[in-house]
């Protein structure tokens, strides 16, 4: 690498480690519209603020009179006039109406921010309840191609702690940067008021204050992106080896699947530890710089109460006043640190809600009228990769009512013809048409709303039967439900479990069987009796008593529907109107299962390979291994 790119290289390194304020805006512009939703709510928060600040400004003036002119009994100046015209002179009478005043400030601080906390934590879930929903609605609706490379533990981590940190810039941001500069802008006017050489000696920090904020704080971003991309690990190591967990455990790699987790983790704390460490120790240089400007303001001051150039009671109210400029000063540089800690979840956000890989309809798409079932693919190609077609010039159609089956080693592109009939993809070249309407021309919703696939892994929510079979149709009545259970041959088990229909399915369907969960998909699928049916497999996890009784329910569910099947077993595929034989992504023939069986030399070796009894190729194997054996044993005694 030239000199010239380790600079880039170095530059764009530090340009990461420092608060971005593009980051920022980019922010406000993609979440910002959540804040109108909740605009009274955030006004009572910064009303509240500003009722906070006031007070602070009020509370030190009674201590100042108090010490002033009750202990020290110097004249009121003309300004309290007012005051004393009926309150008197009286020390006691004084001494306990600014006792008061001094009680009744407080209180009044203690109010307004209790409100303004409060309401700040109320915004804030709100703001990320609502983040969050957006999220995961455009979680939804990105492509299949997203979904496959996407890993769910970063998904998750993502619409959890990555929301939550992100609360800090969209919420607590605008809230403190507010705070911060109307009580440093109210506090410096008035100390400057006050004692302008105090004034300019207290100020002396606070620029070196800004040199570690500066400095730190772009160390403590990098250990902290550090940090969440080693949580982020973590989250799907935990997410693999659940999903996994039965494999982990069949093949005894626990060992190996801890240690992987245990580096991973021990390595995410090291970079927590880091980011607190650094983080506290700029507390502790900025608390120390506070400490040494207090100290000059106080040792200066008094020299100058005891020459009878101040009065004590104005030393104490501008050190009091110090005080408040120094914390929000100290805090404006903490909250620096704390955004840079949050930018790190601010671009992971904004790198999925940004994200473009969304299948979306075309600007003069229309709904798609009802379907009557034909399907045709004119010389469509697709690769998921440049160079690589998957299907090369495939062109087919299919009668409405028709049933047509995929046959095909794996990788023949069987799988990603049925995902393009979805507009999970888009062809590179050619067209695919139903009912004579391009897909692309009409929008996603109406094609999928037409269109039902029954996948082999069959997908059940940790919900109830009813809910289960109704996820297939919006409105489903209980009669609905029941019927299309009985057609899927589904009642009769259903009804004998503990609670009927509200049985909780348990996660991953561990109450059922395999056949019982393939025929609660079945009903799903019926329930949406649309016109095209996909099936994917529908019974290759199955044994054969329970393949049987699934090729029954499957006979009512494919009923009158264009059907597309992909499958292993010629018994689900046998009886199809039309069977397409794929080889590498072309179509190498197609006919009936008995022409095929006569034309087609590699669908002819599927089938009999697969009605070839399984021991058979074992068994011969073994014979000419004995034979073979034999024939040596011979030969060594004739040698001998």
């Amino acid at each position: 690498m030239s000199s010239k790119e380790q600079s880039k290289t170095s530059q764009s390194k530090k340009e990461r480690k420092r608060v971005s304020f593009r980051t920022l805006v980019r922010l406000y512009k993609v979440f910002g519209r959540h804040y109108k939703k909740h605009w009274k709510l955030f006004a009572k928060v910064y009303s509240g603020l500003l009722l906070t600040i006031l007070m602070a400004l009020l509370i030190p003036w009674p201590l100042k009179l108090i010490l002033d002119y009750v202990i020290l009994k110097n004249p009121l100046p003309e300004q309290a006039a007012i005051f004393t015209s009926w309150l008197g002179t009286d020390p006691i009478v004084l001494l306990a109406a600014l006792a008061l005043a001094f009680l009744l400030l407080r209180i009044f601080e203690s109010l307004a921010n209790s409100v303004h906390k409060v309401g700040l934590l109320s915004a804030g879930e709100k703001i990320a309840t609502d983040i969050r929903e957006r999220v995961f609605i455009h979680l939804q609706r990105l492509s299949l191609s997203f979904q496959e490379s996407a890993r769910s533990g970063d998904l998750i981590y993502r619409l959890t702690s990555d929301i939550d940190d992100a609360k800090t810039i969209l919420v607590q941001l605008p809230d403190n940067f507010i705070y911060r500069v109307v009580m440093i802008v109210s506090h410096m006017g008035l100390v400057l008021v006050l004692e302008w050489r105090l004034a300019l000696l207290a100020f002396g920090v606070i620029p070196i204050l800004y040199f570690i904020n500066r400095r730190m704080g772009s160390d403590v971003k990098e250990a902290t992106a550090k940090k969440r991309n080693k949580e982020t690990e973590v989250s799907s190591i935990i997410a693999e080896n659940v999903t996994a967990m039965a494999l982990v455990q069949a093949y005894g790699r626990e060992d190996l699947q801890q240690a992987r987790f245990a580096s991973e983790n021990r390595e995410s704390l090291h970079s927590e530890i880091e980011a607190r460490r650094l983080a506290k120790l700029f507390k502790r240089i900025s608390d120390n710089l506070a400490a040494i400007g207090t100290c000059a303001v106080v040792g200066y001051g008094g020299l100058l109460a005891l020459d009878g150039l101040l009065l004590p009671g104005t030393l104490v109210l501008f050190v009091a006043y110090l005080r408040n400029l120094y914390r929000p000063i100290d805090k404006f540089a903490e909250m620096m640190l704390d955004v840079a800690k949050a930018q790190v979840a601010g671009e992971r956000l904004l790198d999925l809600v940004e994200c473009d890989m969304v299948m979306q309809d075309a600007p003069n798409a229309t709904p798609a009228p009802p379907f009557k079932g034909r399907v045709e693919f004119r010389e469509v190609s697709f690769g998921y990769h440049p160079g690589a077609e998957v299907l090369k010039n495939l062109s087919f159609a299919a009668a409405p009512g028709e049933t047509v089956a995929l046959v095909g080693h794996s990788g023949a592109g069987k799988s990603t013809l049925i995902s393009m009939l979805l507009r999970f993809y888009d062809p590179q070249k050619g067209q695919i048409l139903i009912d004579g309407h391009d897909l692309r021309d009409i929008t996603l919703k109406s094609l999928r709303d037409q269109v039902t696939i029954l996948m082999q892994d069959a997908k059940l929510f940790n919900k109830t039967v009813r809910e289960n079979i109704g996820f297939g149709k919006v409105d489903a009545t209980e009669e609905e439900i029941i019927r299309a259970a009985k057609l899927a041959h589904a009642h009769d088990f259903i009804v004998q479990m503990p609670e009927g229909y509200d049985i909780v399915i348990e996660e991953g369907g561990e109450n059922l069987s395999g056949g019982q969960k393939q025929r609660l998909n079945i009903a799903r699928a019926i329930i949406r009796n649309t016109p095209i049916l996909i099936l994917d497999e529908p019974a290759s996890a199955l044994d054969a008593k329970a393949e049987a009784n699934i090729h029954e329910a499957l006979d009512e569910l494919t009923h009158r529907k264009t059907t597309f099947i992909i499958a292993h077993k010629f018994s689900t595929i046998a009886n199809a109107d039309k069977i397409l034989v794929l080889e590498a992504g072309k179509l190498a023939a197609y006919g009936t299962h008995e022409e095929l069986l006569r034309t087609n030399r590699e669908y002819r070796e599927l089938y009999e390979l697969q009605q070839r009894p399984p021991l058979e190729s074992t068994s011969a194997a073994i014979i000419g291994e004995s034979k073979t054996a034999v024939l040596h044993v011979e030969q060594a005694v004739v040698a001998s």
